[in-house]
């Protein structure tokens, strides 16, 4: 061949992928708007953005949003009838645009993404470790970690210097997920723990900015150190995996209270006695889950208290009350609540008014929302009869808006534990979920 026909062979070759990817593009681009153009003869609601989902006055229920070809046409769902259809009635799956967004983060498939059998099985295995008898023996976790917590915020309150709560916040879950977890201090908030900086660095190159920076979204590092950054927590992981292992097969009694990969190694390993190394599947298994638990439970649970914070910081009343409320549980010394609970960690449950801010915070400011995927033949109904197609197109639940629905809440902008401490109709309003 000569380069005259290598020339003429390369362009045909890469006119073809042209074609081929424009047909595609062609393709998709008729599907979606045949979609929405069938939505629009039926007469339902496509709006522009999601704020409009708090206009409640005029939909109360759901309106479709055309994000193609940026992304999947979504369904927005504000009302709780239609989250519970779409979440429990039909049980709809998680949509397969989970899976790369939580890639770089759980390093495989997780109980975020998964689905049917296999989110089954994995849930079955967990639920133990996760019972409230089991979350009460972690309080002594708990406290240690919460000490070195309110030390630190002591010493900025003591310099009157300018922080990051947030940050510091998120340091402090993830060293009690790690204790709760696999039975190990991080010490990620006095000094650097690999597990705690790759899992950070992650977050900081996948989620800031939402992704629309296109020198990080394009940044061919970024793949380079995701890879680095998943690499080191699952080497951190292997090696605490491999200490719970030996300690569960040679039966050491426990220095301190089970960790939840205690009980599921024992749970999985039970009746695989007698092999002297982890069974690598569920080696990797394991290592996936605690990295999703590491990433989505230290940053909500950071959110929620931080802004549980600022809501007491802005309503002196309800300060008041859960000082008082503290007051009368553990006793009046700030120091107090440490040694009670190390005795009597089911005095926590004695503490309805905190329990009601800690819930007001979750229902005005939920650190995340819901994603299913629709299905061919499966409508969401409304009060008025109305159907929804969900084929070929992803369901939102936004939980801020169903949350600040005021045909459920009065007062739904308004910051009020009480809430939480009257019932549906004392409120002046019938729930029928």
């Amino acid at each position: 061949m000569d380069l005259f026909d290598f020339k003429r062979t390369t362009w045909q070759i890469a006119l073809s992928a042209v074609v081929t990817a424009s047909g595609m593009f062609i393709f998709k681009l008729v599907k979606m708007r045949m979609i929405f153009y069938k939505l629009k003869k039926q007469g339902l609601q496509s709006d522009a953005f999601t704020l409009l989902s708090y206009d409640f006055k005029d939909s109360d229920n759901c309106f479709y949003v055309d994000l193609w070809p940026f992304s999947s046409p979504l369904i927005v769902v504000t009302s709780p009838e239609l989250a519970m259809q779409a979440c429990q009635e039909h049980d709809l799956p998680k949509p397969a645009i989970l899976i790369p967004f939580f890639a770089p983060f759980a390093g495989g498939p997780n109980l975020f993404d998964m689905n049917g059998a296999e989110w089954k099985r994995s849930r079955a295995l967990f639920n133990p470790g996760f019972s409230a008898n089991i979350i009460l023996e972690s309080t002594p976790h708990i406290i240690d970690e919460a000490e070195v917590y309110v030390a630190l915020l002591r010493e900025h309150a003591k310099k009157g210097d300018t922080f990051s709560l947030d940050r510091l916040t998120c340091d402090y879950m993830m060293d009690l997920i790690g204790a709760i977890t696999i039975n190990t201090r991080l010490h990620s908030m006095t000094s650097h723990n690999a597990l705690a900086a790759a899992m950070r660095s992650s977050i900081e190159w996948h989620c800031q900015d939402e992704e629309l920076n296109p020198f990080k979204r394009w940044n061919p590092m970024r793949p380079l150190i995701e890879w680095s950054n998943g690499k080191a927590m699952d080497r951190y992981l292997s090696t605490e995996l491999d200490k719970r292992y030996e300690d569960w097969r040679t039966n050491e009694p426990p220095t301190r209270a089970k960790s939840v990969m205690d009980i599921v190694i024992a749970a999985y390993m039970g009746e695989r006695k007698g092999a002297a190394k982890l069974d690598p599947e569920f080696k990797k298994w394991a290592t996936v889950q605690i990295r999703l638990f590491l990433f989505a439970g230290h940053d909500s649970t950071a959110a929620t208290i931080v802004y549980s914070l600022n809501m007491l910081s802005k309503h002196p009343d309800a300060l008041a009350k859960v000082r008082a409320e503290l007051d009368d549980i553990f006793g009046e010394g700030i120091d107090s609540a440490a040694g009670v609970l190390r005795k009597h960690p089911e005095q926590i449950n004695r503490l309805p008014y905190t329990t009601a801010v800690i819930k007001e915070t979750l229902r005005l400011f939920p650190p995340a929302s819901g994603m299913r995927g629709g299905l061919p033949g499966v409508f969401l109904r409304d009060k008025s009869g109305n159907k929804y197609p969900t084929e070929d197109i992803n369901l939102w639940v936004v939980h801020g808006a169903v949350q600040r629905n005021p045909n459920y809440w009065p007062e739904p902008h308004k910051f009020l534990p009480e809430h939480w401490l009257v019932e549906p109709a004392d409120m002046g309003i019938s729930i029928s979920i």
